[in-house]
């Protein structure tokens, strides 16, 4: 039926039911104004809702069996017409009815048709209607497609959806054999299905194998979203009030808190692809009781934990035991809030399981973590341990031949040759094969360590040795890259970097040839860079982009004299996108920033036409585009187009590198810039939503590497964010808990830092949208005088400790030039908090 057309059948219904019966023919007349099929519709359902009594307010597993036993029977025969659907056979009776085969006859396509068994009151079927286009514009390629509902002529409902060709679930994986791989990697499928509908607000709540349909081609389809519930759309988090249609849930699969007839949430959900989940696993159902009473079921599904797959399948044991027990009991939990939060994280750490990482169903204990590093980089752990070994006995060795050096003159020196090289190997070869994966950060910490003691013992022998000045050099700007370059995953070392960094300046300023060479020009302008990095975080902008100019003027140089040099060319644009990030930390130099962004967007266009298929090219394009959004505001419209393309691409870098923490990280950065434009274009529901989505992003991988300081920076960071855009959407009880979480995360990592100018400059920030988080609350007319006031000084409170954390910039020097005016605002916010307390107190 045609949406207006429901919609009309429908608001006359709704107007005849307002009235006595007596009353309702004479309304009908003036109603249908002459329209007699309009008339015989709202006709049927005035009939259908006085048969229908109250049925469908009960449970649905309270529903007699007799009851359904004693409901009509649709019977409709092969080759019968409903609307422009013939009937080619029955498939089968389900719960709700039965369900038949039909050709659409006006589109030429098979379809199935579910016609309801009676019991749905005309309520009902309205609310099926009005729910019928949101469900309808469910598309995802595993969902099967709800086309529309209508009526039969003697009064029961029917909907007609996608004809989905193939077996259920576990008949599918048993007729293919398919092995635990093969299953988990279909069942993430079915997850990310389900996420797709729980995002936009439906949830299917009867979730069993039946309900998942695999086509021939492996594709698995979930059916029967007609029966889904709908999500609050304003966002209060409590659940709608639909109608039960029929008995909505088998037992075996449903939730606790459905078979209490308690509200259903997309926990629900969760919980019934966690009985999936087992049954695909184990090939038994979780609970089993002797008796065929139902009740008994109900009560060991809500009163009982769900046993280990392991237990029940002792055959597969060795397979199960662990990770996967413990994710499907997270799945399973009875409290609703202690399962995972959503399906798109259930299906994550399926994939994490898969991967040999960390998953976060099981406590993450330092022997568990160091166990998982171990069994997903048993080579590379095994060459560490090697190269460590072979680093001591090859010091030893060298400090053995020393002693000896007069007799041993020329043996010595090969050994102190061997050392430079097994500490190379270290730096360049064993880190460089961590450094982007997930929970590497331990490993690269001891690698700094140790690579710092070689270095300063190959150090104070370097002199007059101009490769080994140029490698010591390089090793120590990698160093410092590990312990402290806010653009890299760091240790949040800021000291440690700078100090490591001004070693290598200073070695490459003393070398013999230091500004003669390509080659040595090349490395200066790298060591630039490094420098203006660490000096950013250090609060020093002016040092920052004089750092950051330098650098360009050497590669546009050796650009120049070598046009075709791949890795000069690289460089030139990096250089650009350096200088035009620290650009933006100078007010007056708007223009300038944008010229280096545009002029470096226009390089990797170049670079990326002569070389399509390279994915670190794809990369760098993407952060262009990202980087020219970031400075086009106030222009909303091309800084969103922009960003929203980079987004694209670094979302596909991302999913086609899923171990690549690097490629996730870019992804995370698109997505804060994408939430930062609509903040600045006021557009503050579509901000909430950009750091909602970044959220649980940020939270996985800091969860993966606690002590990566910047992925704990970055997770505070969006908390914050959160807070502010909640606070912003009218939404300040919500942003509370973020808020909190941000300032309490930046404190420690401040502390752990204290010399960090960019920790302290951003926990200012954390506290002055908590204060704004209680300059809502006591603007609240709704709340007492008292309350309001109680408010007003809390939020002085913040603006107070925000004062504090500026002042100690500017103590250290370390204020922005875009800070300057930060004490002035914060004593006019501070005046406005005064003011409003004096004036609530009169």
């Amino acid at each position: 039926m045609p949406a207006d057309r429901s919609e009309r059948v429908m608001d006359v219904v709704d107007g005849a039911l307002a009235l006595p019966a007596g009353e309702r023919a004479a309304y009908l007349d003036s109603a249908s104004a002459g329209d007699a099929v309009l008339r015989a519709e709202v006709e049927s359902l005035l009939r259908f809702e006085a048969a229908a009594g109250r049925f469908i307010e009960q449970p649905a597993v309270q529903l007699d069996a007799a009851h359904w036993a004693t409901a009509e029977a649709a019977g409709l025969a092969p080759g019968a017409m409903l609307g422009e659907h013939r009937i080619i056979e029955r498939l089968g009776e389900g719960g709700m009815g039965d369900v038949y085969l039909a050709e659409d006859t006006s589109l030429g396509r098979k379809v199935a048709i579910k016609v309801l068994k009676r019991g749905l009151s005309a309520d009902g079927f309205r609310q099926f209607l009005r729910e019928e286009r949101i469900l309808a514009a469910l598309n995802d390629p595993h969902i099967a497609r709800l086309y529309g509902g209508a009526m039969t002529p003697d009064g029961q409902p029917y909907f007609v959806m996608e004809y989905v060709e193939g077996n259920d679930l576990d008949e599918y994986c048993a007729l293919h054999g398919l092995d635990l791989r093969g299953r988990l990697a279909l069942f993430r499928q079915v997850c990310a299905a389900v996420n797709y509908a729980h995002q936009h607000l439906v949830i299917h709540r009867d979730l069993k194998p039946a309900n998942i349909r695999v086509t021939p081609e492996g594709e698995p389809m979930l059916l029967d979203f007609g029966i889904a519930k709908l999500l609050d759309p304003e966002g209060s988090g409590e659940p709608a009030q639909t109608v039960t249609m029929a008995p909505v849930m088998t037992p075996e699969y449903a939730s606790p808190e459905q078979l209490r007839n308690e509200p259903v949430t997309t926990a629900s959900d969760i919980y019934s692809l966690g009985v999936v989940l087992f049954e695909l696993l184990t090939g038994k159902r979780p609970f089993r009781v002797k008796s065929q009473r139902v009740g008994d079921l109900v009560r060991a599904i809500t009163e009982t934990e769900a046993p280990r797959p392991s237990a029940v399948a002792p055959d597969r044991r060795r397979e199960l035991a662990g990770d996967l027990d413990n994710i499907v009991r997270m799945a399973m939990r009875l409290e609703p809030e202690r399962r995972y939060r959503s399906a798109a994280e259930f299906a994550d750490d399926i994939r994490r399981h898969l991967e040999g990482l960390p998953v976060i169903a099981r406590k993450e204990t330092a022997g568990y973590v160091a166990a998982k590093f171990i069994q997903r980089n048993k080579v590379g752990v095994i060459a560490a341990a090697l190269v460590a070994l072979s680093l001591i006995g090859g010091m030893i060795a060298t400090f053995a031949q020393a002693r000896r050096a007069e007799r041993e003159r020329g043996r010595a020196e090969r050994r102190f040759d061997e050392v430079r090289r097994l500490a190379n190997s270290l730096m360049f070869e064993i880190h460089d094969s961590v450094q982007n994966l997930a929970g590497s950060t331990p490993t690269r910490k001891l690698i700094v360590g140790r690579s710092l003691e070689y270095l300063d013992i190959l150090a104070a022998e370097a002199a007059g040795n101009e490769a080994l000045q140029r490698d010591l050099a390089t090793a120590y700007e990698k160093v410092g890259d590990i312990q402290g370059n806010p653009y890299n995953p760091n240790l949040g070392d800021t000291d440690g970097a700078l100090a490591s960094y001004r070693k290598a300046e200073a070695i490459r300023a003393g070398a013999p040839g230091a500004v003669a060479t390509p080659d040595a020009k090349f490395a200066q302008g790298l060591s630039g860079r490094s420098m203006g990095d660490i000096l950013e975080a250090k609060g020093d902008v002016a040092a920052m982009v004089d750092y950051y100019r330098r650098s360009l003027a050497i590669f546009e140089e050796l650009a120049r004299a070598s046009p075709g040099d791949e890795k000069v060319q690289d460089e030139r644009a990096r250089a650009n996108e350096t200088l035009g990030d620290g650009l933006s930390r100078l007010p007056e130099a708007t223009s300038e920033r944008r010229r280096c962004y545009d002029r470096l967007l226009e390089l990797r266009l170049e670079w990326l036409a002569r070389f399509p298929v390279n994915p670190r090219y794809e990369r760098s394009l993407a952060l262009a585009y990202l980087k020219v959004g970031q400075a086009a505001m106030p222009d909303a419209d091309r800084a969103v187009a922009s960003i929203r393309k980079s987004l694209g691409m670094l979302r596909s870098l991302a999913e086609r590198n899923p171990t690549d923490e690097r490629a996730r990280r870019d992804f995370g950065q698109a997505l804060f810039s994408l939430g930062n434009a609509f903040i600045e274009a006021r557009e503050f529901a579509a901000a909430l939503e950009t750091r909602r989505e970044l959220k649980p992003l940020r939270e996985t991988m800091a969860k993966a590497d606690p002590t990566n300081q910047q992925a704990q920076f970055d997770l505070a960071a969006t908390e914050a964010d959160l807070a502010e855009a909640l606070t912003k959407t009218g939404q300040p009880s919500l942003a509370l808990e973020p808020g909190r979480r941000a300032v309490a995360m930046l404190e420690a990592i401040s502390a752990a830092d204290p010399s960090s100018a960019l920790f302290t400059r951003n926990l200012g920030l954390a506290q002055e949208k908590m204060a704004e988080v209680f300059v809502a609350f006591g603007a609240n007319p709704a709340a007492s005088v008292s309350e309001r006031v109680a408010h007003w000084e809390e939020a002085r409170s913040w603006y107070e400790r925000e004062l504090h954390s500026f002042a100690a910039l500017q103590q250290r020097g370390a204020l922005r030039p875009s800070d300057a005016d930060v004490p002035a605002t914060l004593a006019e916010k501070l005046a406005q908090c005064g003011k409003a307390i004096e004036a609530l107190r009169k």
